[in-house]
């Protein structure tokens, strides 16, 4: 439900991201990237970890529901004062301008109701409930075009597209609320002691969260010294673009998260065939959305604006293969972290920011210097990154949970990415329309995978007979 929520909303994400591109230009979509970097990687310590220790305490004790979301919305308010000081004192350190600032607190706003709104979901992930939070997705998606879209088309800029979107966090916010309240059927409690358990048990996650969201903020950083603003703006472009066909495996990994940490504690042999399900079902879709990146660019900047945004294919070429590489190596996270072992996978995180520090500060210039775009340099060092974190992976897994079947799988969805490149570029030497290539493409993988048997029956009865089942309760 998650998976299906977040391809549904992705049309809509898409649109308000092109528009607010195509209206307000590659440098003010550049200074919102930032912002969003900078204030995302403060909020991690507003929420220091509490998702994940929240959702599997709640899996064996739902009891607590009402005492944990009251303590973390409580602990989260007050953090972020806090993060929004220091992320201030460090936008003026770093010499960004008064606008900025606007930008940043409009931000800000935005990932305080954000945040409660995470808090809200952790609960109702405790119960396993992934339809509450499918809502979430898409209703998140809806009310954000219904409020910015006629902002953009009224003339307004940056800040007043900031604050509709905030707006349209704060209904989804109600209804999370809301939600979370009825499911947990608990009064809302602040405990001391809880706020201290949640601060320790939290900081493996924090670490890791920290150590992955670093990597970003010093990309964004070192990219908008290091190049002009217009680049920035590209690659924040391609980086909206591929986050969007990242989505899926967002949301699966968040459903997963849960249910393996309760198998992990209770059957082992249940936790790998859970995660080898998971990522035959990752690599069913990292394959033609890696190629759809890479084949099809044309059309994502197409919907931004070609004259501004024309560089960007680049950054989205070199994307393609961060794509493929992140669909494999998040079912896996998500699976290490389940097996308890947060702080190896947060130190091997962090050694990817170090590779990223390293190489940034060569490949940007040395980019902009050849290519005119520096933001070549960040997306060939997310791709040396995202291998290191793949092969650290593979050691780092349970052993057993991965087996023959896998490598089977992705060899399956590998020869049929094959067939979806032929059709692709058979495709386009005849000059069929892109529009209309992409999806026939598309379904020549969807053939070419089912023809190899990388299509699992059992997969495809069970989502059906779900659907039917909450159908049935919906009526």
């Amino acid at each position: 439900m998650l998976v299906g929520a977040q391809l549904a909303g992705a049309p809509l994400s898409i649109l308000v991201s092109f528009l607010i591109g195509r209206y307000l230009g590659p440098e003010a979509f550049g200074q919102n990237f930032v912002a969003w970097i900078m204030t995302l990687f403060g909020f991690l310590v507003v929420e220091w970890g509490h998702g994940n220790v929240i959702t599997a305490a709640l899996v064996t004790d739902r009891g607590r529901a009402g005492e944990f979301l009251g303590t973390t919305v409580a602990w989260r308010l007050s953090a972020s004062v806090f993060v929004y000081g220091f992320l201030a004192a460090v936008s003026w350190a770093l010499g960004y301008s008064v606008d900025f600032h606007v930008v940043l607190a409009l931000v800000t706003l935005q990932c305080v109701l954000g945040t409660i709104a995470n808090g809200c979901q952790d609960v109702i992930r405790g119960f396993e409930r992934t339809d509450v939070a499918a809502f979430g997705q898409l209703g998140n998606q809806v009310a954000t075009a219904i409020v910015v879209i006629p902002v953009l088309m009224l003339g307004g800029k940056l800040h007043a597209v900031l604050i509709a979107q905030a707006v349209a966090q704060a209904v989804v916010l109600l209804v999370v609320w809301r939600a979370a309240r009825r499911i947990s059927k608990a009064p809302l409690v602040i405990r001391r002691e809880l706020v201290q358990d949640l601060f320790r048990r939290g900081i493996p996650f924090l670490a890791y969260g920290l150590a992955m969201a670093l990597q970003g903020f010093i990309d964004a950083v070192l990219l908008s010294k290091l190049a002009p603003g217009e680049v920035v703006g590209w690659q924040a472009a391609a980086r909206r673009l591929t986050g969007v066909l990242v989505m899926p495996a967002m949301a699966l990994i968040g459903a997963l998260y849960p249910t393996l940490s309760r198998l992990y504690a209770t059957d082992e042999d249940g936790y790998r065939k859970t995660l080898r399900s998971a990522l035959q079902g990752t690599m069913v879709l990292a394959v033609p959305f890696a190629l759809a990146c890479a084949l099809y660019r044309d059309l994502g900047i197409a919907l931004y604006n070609k004259e501004g945004f024309g560089p960007a294919r680049d950054n989205l070429l070199v994307n393609s293969v961060v794509l493929f590489l992140l669909y494999i190596t998040m079912p896996l996270g998500s699976a290490i972290l389940a097996a308890g072992r947060q702080r190896a996978w947060a130190l091997v995180q962090l050694l990817c920011v170090v590779t990223s520090s390293v190489l940034d500060p060569i490949l940007i210039p040395w980019f902009q210097r050849n290519y005119g775009n520096g933001g070549l340099g960040v997306n060939v060092a997310g791709v040396v990154s995202e291998i290191w974190m793949l092969t650290a992976a593979f050691f780092l897994v349970p052993k057993g949970a991965l087996n023959r079947q896998v490598a089977i799988n992705l060899l399956r969805a590998l020869a049929a990415g094959v067939v979806m490149l032929g059709v692709g570029l058979a495709l386009a030497r005849a000059g069929l329309n892109p529009w209309l290539a992409a999806p026939v493409s598309f379904m020549g993988y969807a053939v070419a995978l089912w023809a190899f048997g990388g299509v699992n029956p059992e997969h495809v009865a069970a989502a059906k007979a779900k659907i039917l089942r909450k159908m049935r309760r919906a009526a």
